[in-house]
């Protein structure tokens, strides 16, 4: 089985192999330092994150499409290096005035995507272990995925810009139009992309099968 980080440089491969698509930023860094790890253990952060920043210490995505009919037919991922996720995200997360048993105040980017938007994680212990979809501003979206998943999908997605919101349509039976730009480009630039293999995907990956 592929590890994160050969899934990372297969994806890069496929990217930088298109005629299609120009890529600006393809960036996978290895192995967080122990004494982060260490530090990220000591303060409960999930085991699955833990594990995924063994093998990998952040993921940095950015494409476009060329001669693209359309501005935001492009790729985007930041999954951050773990000392970034572990550290205190007042001021961009919550607040000041974020009343103190508020659950967002545990809440850790860990896909930060766009400046308006990322995914993550709550380190509260009453939470399960999916990833949220987090447009600051409004409630954070349980995609009911995991970090292993959530990778899964992301690859499958090649990091198209809030390919997240397509898993929100799925989950909610309601489209968006983030979900209709990527069924209508992907197939156009990834000839062996199905749209109903990645629903598939997800429905084999969620957490919960209800």
């Amino acid at each position: 089985m592929m590890k994160t980080r050969e899934k990372f440089q297969a994806l890069k491969k496929e990217l930088e192999d298109l005629n299609s698509i120009q890529v600006n930023t393809c960036e996978l860094t290895f192995y967080a330092p122990k004494k982060v790890r260490n530090k990220a253990l000591e303060m409960d952060v999930p085991k699955q994150i833990l594990s995924f920043y063994e093998n990998s210490n952040g993921f940095e995505l950015d494409w476009e499409m060329l001669s693209s009919p359309h501005p935001d037919v492009l790729g985007m991922v930041k999954i951050l290096s773990l000392v970034e996720v572990i550290q205190d995200w007042k001021d961009v997360v919550y607040f000041e005035d974020t009343e103190l048993d508020d659950p967002i105040r545990t809440f850790r980017p860990f896909d930060f995507f766009v400046d308006e938007t990322c995914v993550g994680i709550y380190l509260e212990k009453d939470f399960d272990d999916s990833l949220y979809l987090y447009k600051f501003g409004s409630e954070p979206f349980r995609l009911d995925l995991d970090v292993s998943g959530y990778i899964e999908l992301l690859i499958a997605a090649r990091g198209f810009l809030y390919w997240q919101n397509v898993i929100k349509a799925l989950k909610t039976e309601r489209d968006n139009t983030e979900a209709e730009r990527f069924r209508l480009f992907m197939p156009q630039l990834f000839p062996s992309f199905s749209f109903e293999n990645f629903s598939s995907l997800y429905e084999s990956l969620r957490l919960s099968k209800t």
